[in-house]
């Protein structure tokens, strides 16, 4: 179970990255009034790609700590921010087929309640920390 853990507590740089990324381009798609491109729905796919591997090694781990009953209310909290992240970033879906500005703008809302709550979630079990 550990080398998933360590999977899972790796991947969480590849999810900030990619919403890092993606505030980026949508931020600057929406301010410039550009029309979403295929680099776009791209970046949307990658953004939901990486949360959901990242929700599956978690629910392995959670499973696991349930199992070997190791399993705290922080480790509850977590997952319960994450599936909201989880369901906040699929919400993209909703607005995936229009052509015009507003899917930037709600991709860039999106991409940054999903930063806003990763940090939260991982910050009640202590993955932020680096001493």
């Amino acid at each position: 179970m550990g080398i998933i853990l360590m999977l899972h507590a790796l991947w969480r740089w590849v999810v900030v990255l990619v919403v890092v990324v993606a505030l980026v381009k949508f931020g600057l798609g929406w301010l410039q009034r550009k029309q979403p491109d295929l680099m776009d729905r791209r970046l949307t796919l990658t953004f939901t790609t990486v949360i959901d591997i990242q929700v599956l090694l978690g629910l392995i781990v959670l499973i696991g700590q349930i199992i070997s009953s190791t399993l705290s209310t922080a480790g509850i909290e977590h997952v319960v921010v994450m599936l909201i992240v989880a369901g906040v970033a699929h919400s993209t879906a909703m607005w995936r087929k229009r052509d015009d500005n507003t899917v930037l703008r709600n991709n860039f809302l999106v991409a940054l309640v999903v930063l806003v709550l990763v940090i939260l979630g991982v910050a009640v079990v202590g993955g932020w920390n680096f001493g």
